[in-house]
């Protein structure tokens, strides 16, 4: 599996889908309960903070970095990113993630392309095939998508 494309419809527009995925005001509300930092030009950096809950199990401040590869908002975000959720997988190669926003049928087509070819770790737990390890970009997708139609995350 060295490439995972996930899709999914969010009735929002495409610059609330951004905002949510590319401000810290926001992308702690919903998935892993993570600020993400964006510096959203081609070479800014890309990193996202271990909650609070997974720092006192013991994660790095820093659990996934990357650099911004392509950037035109609201419709496309080209990335890097390297997990560093524990030795093994920060030993993995760079990946290289791809948001795309588009306006289909009164919502927001968003498609997520994560490329893993040289990260067999890595692409097993972001597909959500990993137990106990969080459900990956499907749950994260998914909770995305409810946060931004209803105002909560699932589960409250």
């Amino acid at each position: 599996m060295s490439v995972q494309v996930n899709r999914i419809f969010i009735h929002a527009k495409p610059q609330q889908v951004w905002d949510a995925i590319t401000s810290s005001e926001f992308n702690d509300k919903y998935g892993f309960r993570c600020v993400s930092e964006y510096d959203l030009k081609v070479g800014g950096a890309f990193r996202a903070l271990a909650s609070k809950e997974m720092a006192a199990h013991g994660a790095p401040e820093v659990i996934i970095d990357g650099e911004v590869l392509e950037c035109d908002p609201p419709h496309r975000l080209k990335q890097t990113w390297h997990a560093m959720f524990s030795p093994e997988i920060a030993a993995e190669a760079v990946t290289t993630l791809t948001w795309e926003l588009a306006e289909q049928f009164g919502a927001t087509r968003l498609t997520v392309t994560h490329e893993t070819p040289d990260a067999p770790l890595t692409a097993a737990m972001t597909s959500g095939n990993v137990e106990n390890a969080g459900g990956g970009w499907p749950h994260l997708l998914s909770d995305l998508k409810t946060y931004l139609e209803t105002g909560a995350p699932m589960g409250g």
